[in-house]
């Protein structure tokens, strides 16, 4: 069987997780029946979820971690990326950790871009596309 990419697997999480396809989508049928008929565990199920497939520790239901893109040598967690865009993306905090200066500068400035930037960062991050400011994807 293919190997499950962890950025589809972000994204069925964050946007269908109330309804568990993103349990589904890993072969965790149980799982996604549960979450299913509580409603993500009422909501909290669904948004430990996004956290836990956004720094990159859900594996599918063989035990196998999630595919994504290496690129160079990776010096910077994915983890801590995605948790400090996740918390304070509105700051810039999250581009600062990655190394980009300046545009953590202005993301500290423009608010995020009015909390839309911080949203996509949080996103790219969470799907395992980031990169640092010296090319390498995270850990």
């Amino acid at each position: 069987m293919a190997q499950r990419e962890q950025g589809t697997a972000f994204l069925l999480s964050f946007l269908f997780g109330y309804w568990g396809v993103d349990r589904f989508y890993l072969g965790q049928v149980w799982l996604g029946l549960l979450k299913l008929f509580t409603g993500g565990g009422f909501g909290l199920w669904a948004l430990i979820d996004v956290i836990l497939f956004g720094v990159g520790s859900v594996r599918d239901d063989a035990g196998q971690p999630l595919a994504r893109p290496r690129v160079g040598t990776p010096t910077r967690e994915q983890g801590t990326a995605f948790l400090l865009s996740m918390f304070l993306g509105s700051f810039g905090v999250d581009r600062f950790y990655l190394g980009y200066t300046g545009l953590g500068a202005l993301k500290l400035i423009t608010g995020g871009g009015c909390g839309v930037w911080a949203l996509i960062d949080m996103v790219i991050i969470g799907m395992g596309l980031a990169k640092d400011a010296d090319g390498n994807t995270l850990r």
